[in-house]
C-alpha cells in the first residue's frame, strides 16, 4: 500500500513534543547538544582506544582522535556521498545490547555537557537520559522509518534527518524510499569511525547521544510549529542550520532530501 511508505514527519516529531514538552524545557537544549555532548562522547570514545592501546589520553593521535577530528571525518565522509563521490563501504557492526551502566554514563556526560552552557539544565538532562524517555520515542519511531533501534548507523541516520528537517523547517512527507538511502549514506560515513566504537558501550553511548539529540531537536521544533510560534520555529530553523554546518559540513539549506538521499542544491 502507497500510503505504508510514507511518513508524516509532523507527526511522529509532536507525539515526541508531547511527551517531552510537557514538563521538560527542552528550548535551549539543541544547540548545547550538538557541540558539548557530542565532543564529549568523542572524547570518551578516544580515551577507550588509548587505554586499549595502554597509553594516556590523548596519546597517540593514531589511536585517540580528538573530537573535531572523529566529526571531521563523518562531515567529509558524508558529504562525499551526497555529492555521489563517495565508494560504498564494506558492511560494519553498529548494533549493540544497551546497558544501563551505559546510559548512566551518558547521562553524566550529556549532564555536564549541559550544566556547562545553563548550570541549572544538567540535572534535567540526567533525568531524561537516564528515564529513557527520548529512547523510547526513537524506538516507537524506528520501525515507522525502517530504522531499528540499537543500532548506531539507524541512530546516526535518524539524527541526520531531524537536523536536515528542522533546519529547513520540513513538514512534508518523507518516504521510506527517502530513509533507506539516507541510511546508506550514514552507513558510509560512519565506517570511517566504526574501528574507534568497538564495543557495545561505546556504540551505545553514541547511537543514544544522537537519538536524544534529535529527539529533544525535532521535538522542540514541532512543539512551536503546533502552538503557532513562528518566532520560536524560526529561531530553531537557525539553530539548526549553524549546528548543521558542523554535521553536514555545508548549510543544511543547500541540501536536497531525493531518493538518493541528500544531495546538495
Amino acid at each position: 500500500m502507497a500510503a505504508r511508505k510514507h511518513v508524516l514527519f509532523g507527526l511522529v516529531w509532536g507525539v515526541a513534543a508531547a511527551a517531552l514538552a510537557q514538563d521538560v524545557p527542552v528550548m535551549d537544549w539543541g544547540p548545547i547538544m550538538q557541540t558539548e555532548a557530542m565532543n564529549s562522547v568523542i572524547e570518551e570514545i578516544g580515551r577507550s582506544e588509548a587505554k586499549k592501546a595502554g597509553l594516556t589520553y590523548p596519546g597517540d593521535r593514531k589511536v585517540a582522535r580528538s573530537p573535531q577530528a572523529v566529526r571531521s571525518s563523518l562531515a567529509q565522509n558524508l558529504r562525499s556521498q551526497m555529492r555521489g563521490e563517495g565508494s560504498r563501504a564494506a558492511p560494519v557492526n553498529a548494533g549493540y545490547a544497551p546497558s544501563s551502566a551505559a546510559r548512566q554514563r551518558l547521562a553524566d556526560i550529556m549532564a555536564n555537557a549541559a550544566a556547562k552552557q545553563h548550570p541549572a539544565k544538567g540535572e534535567e538532562m540526567r533525568q531524561l537520559v537516564t528515564s529513557g524517555r527520548a529512547v523510547s520515542e526513537y524506538q516507537r519511531i524506528a520501525p515507522i522509518l525502517d530504522f531499528r533501534a540499537n543500532d548506531a548507523i539507524d541512530a546516526y541516520a535518524f539524527y541526520l534527518l531531524a537536523q536536515w528537517g528542522v533546519a529547513n523547517d520540513h513538514r512534508a512527507d518523507v518516504t521510506r524510499t527517502q530513509a533507506a538511502a539516507v541510511r546508506r549514506q550514514a552507513a558510509n560515513a560512519y565506517a570511517s569511525i566504526a574501528s574507534q566504537l568497538a564495543t557495545d558501550a561505546l556504540r551505545q553511548e553514541f547511537a543514544e547521544m544522537l537519538v536524544i539529540q534529535g529527539v529533544i531537536l525535532a521535538g522542540a521544533h514541532e512543539a512551536a510549529v503546533r502552538s503557532g510560534d513562528d518566532e520560536a520555529t524560526a529561531r530553531y530553523a537557525a539553530l539548526a542550520r549553524r549546528g548543521g554546518e558542523m554535521i553536514f559540513s555545508i548549510n543544511p539549506a543547500e541540501i536536497i532530501l531525493t531518493n538518493r538521499g541528500f544531495q546538495s542544491k
